[in-house]
């Protein structure tokens, strides 16, 4: 077990057990409670076409009992001190997390464990989750400012897995057996694909002592890598009897992992990030076509996007287009003000310490640095990386942005369709 002691204090560690599994320990002084998880480096990138969906129905799969406790024992068995859990796939992981008083802290890692190592899959049990998780998919289909994200993702991503939906599609889910979870997990909970992470306040060896009880002996196995992703430029369009027009439009962006993610940081505040942005001020404040718009950045392993959404009315939708492709093409050409950057900072700055100060979120936080760096950043360092940024940084991302690729997505009324072609068609 070798310890690796970031600067920032010599109470936060990262230490590799023998077989390859990791535990980012991050104490809070002050705190009484903590939060925990495992993650795991496996979600719907991992999925083969035809299983599309296993990834997130496993996590379903984890909640309906484990290690002789049946779906409402092992419920009770969390709330009965006071905490709970929560679990979640996205396209690259998978994460069973735990809020918890500092002395139940081992406790709850053990259950944590259990529900990834030793689960109860009772094939009366999957065939009820499949129901909840159909549910799950027609509540998200229901909710156009979601399903709009969906079509953005399959268009960026064609007959790819980050093209395919994390819930899955009917026929796909319904396949899935018992068994095609079984080896879906041998295949894929490799020990360098574990991450445990506890931020807060608890005691450290008791911790220790149950991450190596429960994970020290996973067997090595090789890591199964995920297909590159080659994003394609275009355009998506889904025509839906709604009250307004939901818009989705991406430039390209750094991998999650790159260094310029500071920049696009700062960049994404300015071009969309709140009520002072470009974005706000000039599509909704001054000209009132609509009235919400923000941009963001999504960030995989291997690739980026900075990305907008603006929900407006339907005759509204390609003016929203022509004014967002103008800011971003203004911000690569002309940069951005001392005042802009300023703010940016402020409030990028301020976020990172907000975040800070939320065990979860420092929990979800160090495990992603462990995932993506291999280290855990002193939230200092990343607050001067952050003030280290220039304006000629900024205008560097911003040319980068529009090398796309460009991509577009529109849901609603016929007459605001053409919004994601007016988008893309500005970008030579």
């Amino acid at each position: 077990m070798t310890p690796d002691r970031a600067p920032e204090t010599a109470e936060l560690q990262l230490i590799t057990l023998d077989n390859g599994v990791r535990v980012a320990l991050d104490p809070m002084p002050g705190l009484e409670t903590a939060a925990l998880g495992v993650w795991v480096r496996v979600g719907a990138r991992w999925e083969r076409a035809e299983e599309n969906g296993i990834a997130h129905l496993f996590e379903h799969m984890a909640f309906k009992g484990a290690a002789g406790r049946d779906a409402g024992a092992f419920a009770e068995a969390m709330e009965s001190v006071g905490g709970y859990m929560n679990a979640s796939t996205s396209f690259e992981r998978t994460s069973y997390t735990a809020r918890i008083v500092r002395e139940h802290a081992p406790f709850a890692l053990d259950l944590v464990a259990d529900m990834i190592l030793d689960p109860h899959w009772r094939a009366e049990d999957l065939e009820l989750e499949k129901n909840v998780v159909s549910q799950e998919r027609g509540e998200a289909f229901d909710q156009p400012d979601d399903f709009v994200f969906e079509l953005h993702q399959a268009q960026m991503f064609p007959d790819q897995p980050l093209g395919r939906p994390i819930l899955g599609l009917e026929d796909t889910v319904a396949a899935v057996t018992t068994d095609t979870l079984r080896a879906f997990r041998d295949d894929h909970l490799a020990p360098q694909r574990v991450v445990i992470a506890v931020a807060g306040g608890f005691d450290r060896d008791a911790v220790l002592d149950v991450a190596r009880k429960r994970f020290g002996g996973l067997a090595a196995r090789p890591s199964i890598e995920a297909s590159p992703a080659a994003p394609k430029a275009g355009a998506a369009q889904a025509q839906r009897k709604l009250e307004q027009t939901h818009l989705v439009f991406s430039v390209g962006a750094p991998a999650a992992g790159d260094e310029a993610v500071y920049a696009f940081w700062l960049l994404s505040e300015i071009f969309g990030g709140g009520m002072a942005s470009r974005l706000f001020q000039e599509v909704r404040e001054k000209r009132g076509l609509v009235y919400t718009i923000s941009s963001w950045i999504d960030s995989y392993e291997d690739v980026g996007r900075l990305g907008v959404y603006a929900g407006c009315a339907a005759g509204k939708a390609k003016d929203v287009a022509a004014a967002v492709a103008s800011i971003l093409h203004d911000l690569a050409e002309r940069g951005v003000t001392p005042t802009e950057l300023a703010r940016a900072k402020a409030v990028v700055s301020a976020a990172t310490l907000m975040g800070a100060e939320g065990p979860l979120s420092r929990a979800e936080s160090r495990a992603a640095q462990t995932f993506l760096r291999g280290r855990l950043l002193r939230y200092a360092d990343i607050r001067a990386r952050i003030a280290a940024v220039t304006a000629d940084d900024l205008r560097a991302a911003a040319r980068f942005a529009l090398t796309g690729p460009v991509g577009a997505a529109v849901l609603g009324p016929k007459s605001g369709l053409g919004a994601a072609a007016a988008f893309t068609a500005r970008f030579g």
